[in-house]
Parts: C-alpha cells; structure tokens; sequence
C-alpha cells in the first residue's frame, strides 16, 4: 500500500525508518498529546508523511494507518511548535487526501481538544468519533498540487 500512496503524491518518496525516527526526536513539544501515547511507539509499523522546510529541518509529520484503501485512520499529525497556526497542518493532511480516492473515510481515534478543532476545522464531522468522506466539495487542496521548494514531503 506504501508505494500506491507514494506514487499518487507529487514530491514523495519513501525513505527508511530510522531516519524519520530520527526525525520525529527532534520535535521537543507535543502540544497536547501525551509523551506515553502509545501511537509513538507504534509508528514504525505505520505510515509516515512526513514535511521538510526549505532548510531541509523537518516540519511536520501525519502518521496514519490505512485499513483498507478506503479507510484510513489518522493517527498523529504534529507540527513544530513555533510554526503551529500557519497553516501547515491542513497542508500536510491535504496532500494525504490527495493520495485517497473519492469517497475514502478518514476517521480519528483519539484526539486531544486542539486536534478536534484543528479536524473540525478540516472538514471532519464531529460524532463518536471524528471522520470525513471525501468528495470533490471538501478536500484542503483543491487540485493536485505540486510541492514547492519550500515544503518537502516523505512517506
């Protein structure tokens, strides 16, 4: 399934576990989520798309779990703390939408009091749980988008 989201993303490639572990260490605030959040622990066995700035310092990354190619849970999606509220993280859960096909579910597990707001805010329903259906009316990025030089991405 790897190489099925890969190929539909423009800028993508995979790249090896530890380096996004790597990676992932150097993100010092978690916001809300809990340090122990078993998600951590998990995320090699998940998928990671992960986002680059220009400088090449990461920025940002999305783990997620595809259950079925249309069903996909989200896991985590953290960015930097001094480049929160920019908009980064509806870009970054945009170009994973890019790589589903209409009608596929994401949905959220678990999530803290910014991460409802920040889904509601992404088109997500608020229910039990949080989910969205994707169709051509709710995406974040309305056409495919081409990465720019500034923000990199790697799964």
């Amino acid at each position: 399934m790897g190489a099925y989201f890969a190929s539909r993303l423009p800028g993508v490639g995979k790249v090896p576990w530890f380096i996004c572990e790597t990676l992932s260490c150097l993100f010092d605030d978690l916001g809300e989520i809990n340090p122990d959040y078993p998600g951590f622990k998990k995320m090699s066995e998940h998928f990671v798309l992960s986002m680059f700035g220009s400088d090449g310092q990461p920025v940002g990354f999305c783990v997620f779990i595809p259950e079925r190619l249309d069903l996909v849970q989200i896991d985590i999606i953290l960015i930097k703390k001094e480049l929160r509220e920019r908009g980064l993280g509806r870009l970054l859960l945009g170009y994973l939408e890019q790589a589903l096909e209409q009608g596929t579910i994401l949905y959220v597990r678990q999530v803290t009091n910014t991460g409802r707001k920040f889904f509601t805010r992404c088109g997500f329903a608020r229910d039990v749980q949080l989910f969205k259906v994707l169709n051509h009316n709710n995406r974040l990025l309305k056409e495919k988008t081409c990465y720019t030089p500034a923000v990199y991405a790697c799964v």
